[in-house]
């Protein structure tokens, strides 16, 4: 029961800003004077304040067992999830948006130090892929659910946020006090922090999330642009980016096996042909198949770079390590919105859809070069490769 424990945090870290997209239209109409930028800052505003309290995380484990933390950050993600669907005016609502931040820098860590805390080699490889797949089915069941809550009117969408009281209870029953130590089991790990692979997983991450989170922040919007303004069709097209991401994460292990150097590059260009489909399809089928397939390409991404970063930092410095990984998630989360927006107001007319085109090229082009870089490094070592020396028959 240990393991359902940790992937029930999973199931409300990432997408938590993104549970009321498919009511982000509804909630425009309700507060008429609010500008566009507050609009866009209901599915950002929480990613801002998850930096700080990533870090937070860190310092209370040290004065506090990482269940207690877990508890502390379940409390929060309650009272601000439910309580925006009190609100009456727009500051509140953005108020309860940052409250929410803070939960989800609380919880976010722990959901991933955790498995380095009891996992380790391919078991951990396996776990970090069943993390990210329960990330999105949270993100599945939530967003769904709250397209069709949405239906009824905007506030119904935050019931969803009531989800946390029961990863509460497994939190309590499940969850261990205290942890065992990875520095006491492996006397060889290492002390400093690898400050250039930090670096190079950061800026990963968040391209992956400037990247996937256009998705639930931006889809309800271009859908409205195309003429479907139905919440319920909103909520199954983004939900259909989390279930890309479950089966993303559930295949992650096998598939890496099997194309090898190959696996990240393929992604790249499964997001590509993903954001493709999106704009220059028009039938919904095809919308959603794309949609699918960009999930699955993110699903299968972020697994792999919290796997790298356990890897490359371990014992007390991995929760340093994961803090600064994911703060770049949810910086990328906050600029998503922001870049598509300066992109499309800049150089096209101001539309959804023309940043979708932008990023569709974008990718499309760097997943190329990716895969021919990668076939062109596999065949250079093959041919590099020194001939074994026959015996000489007498």
């Amino acid at each position: 029961m240990l393991k359902y424990a940790i992937l029930s945090v999973s199931l409300i870290t990432v997408m938590a800003g993104a549970i009321i997209a498919p009511a982000v239209g509804s909630i425009a109409v309700a507060f008429p004077n609010a500008s566009g930028f507050e609009i866009n800052l209901l599915t950002s505003l929480h990613a801002a304040f998850m930096i700080p309290f990533a870090f937070v995380s860190g310092f209370l484990c040290r004065y506090f067992s990482k269940k207690t933390v877990l508890i502390i950050g379940l409390v929060l993600y309650l009272v601000a999830g439910l309580g925006g669907g009190f609100a009456t005016n727009m500051t509140f609502l953005l108020f309860t948006r940052a409250l929410l931040g803070v939960s989800v820098g609380l919880l976010m860590p722990l959901s991933t130090t955790l498995v380095s805390d009891y996992y380790d080699g391919e078991k951990r490889t396996s776990m970090m892929g069943l993390v990210s797949a329960a990330t999105n089915l949270g993100a599945i069941i939530a967003i769904m659910i709250s397209g069709i809550l949405a239906m009824q009117g905007w506030r119904a969408a935050f019931y969803v946020y009531g989800i946390a009281a029961i990863v509460m209870i497994f939190v309590v029953a499940f969850l261990p006090r205290k942890t065992p130590d990875p520095v006491k089991e492996n006397k060889t790990a290492k002390t400093s922090l690898p400050k250039s692979q930090i670096a190079k997983y950061s800026i990963l991450i968040f391209l992956v999330f400037v990247v996937f989170y256009s998705i639930p922040s931006n889809m309800a919007l271009f859908l409205r642009e195309n003429g479907v303004t139905n919440t319920g069709i909103s909520g199954v097209i983004i939900a259909a980016c989390s279930l890309g991401g479950f089966l993303g994460g559930l295949t992650l292990s096998g598939l890496k096996k099997k194309i090898k150097s190959l696996y990240v590059p393929v992604q790249v260009m499964l997001l590509g042909i993903g954001f493709g489909l999106v704009v220059f399809t028009q039938p919904l089928v095809t919308l959603g198949i794309g949609v699918l397939i960009l999930g699955f390409g993110y699903g299968s991404l972020v697994p792999v770079i919290f796997d790298g970063v356990s890897k490359a930092a371990t014992g007390a410095q991995a929760m340093i390590a994961m803090a600064i990984v994911q703060s770049f998630i949810y910086l990328g989360q906050f600029s998503s919105p922001h870049i598509h927006r300066i992109v499309s107001t800049s150089f096209g007319d101001d539309s959804v859809n023309y940043s979708y085109t932008v990023m569709a090229i974008v990718l499309l082009i760097v997943g190329s070069l990716l895969i021919l870089k990668s076939l062109y490094q596999l065949k250079f070592a093959k041919g590099t490769e020194m001939p074994v020396p026959q015996k000489k028959s007498i």
